[in-house]
Order: structure tokens, then sequence, then C-alpha cells
């Protein structure tokens, strides 16, 4: 691949790792905790369901980049 679509790639995981770091820092510094847990798994749910449901049914277009 190209450099531009190399630094894409790079700073799509940099964007992923961010969100994964906001989402842990989120659950651990906040006061109401319980709401919190609540709000990190609902968060962690969707990522589930949209990359490891949906993206492989059958009548999905796939994953970002194919096609």
């Amino acid at each position: 691949p190209g450099t531009a679509l190399s630094l894409l790639f790079l700073l799509n995981v940099a964007l992923v790792v961010t969100w994964v770091l906001l989402l842990a820092v989120t659950l651990t510094y906040r006061h109401d905790w319980p709401r919190n847990a609540v709000g990190a798994a609902v968060g962690w749910a969707a990522w589930v369901v949209t990359y490891r449901c949906w993206y492989r049914w059958p009548w999905s277009p796939g994953p970002p980049g194919l096609g």
C-alpha cells in the first residue's frame, strides 16, 4: 500500500486506542461508578455488535474498505 494509506491506517489505530483509553478513564475516575460501568458496557457492546456481528451477516455491506 501507499504511504497515504499506511498513514490513514495508523491514524485509525490511534483513534481506536484513544477510544479504549477514554472508555477506561471514564469508567475509573467518575463519581457514580455503577452508572459509568453500564455506560462502558453499552459502548463496548455497540462496538462488538458493529464489528463482530453486523459486518459478518450476508446482507451487510461488509467492513469499511471492502468492495
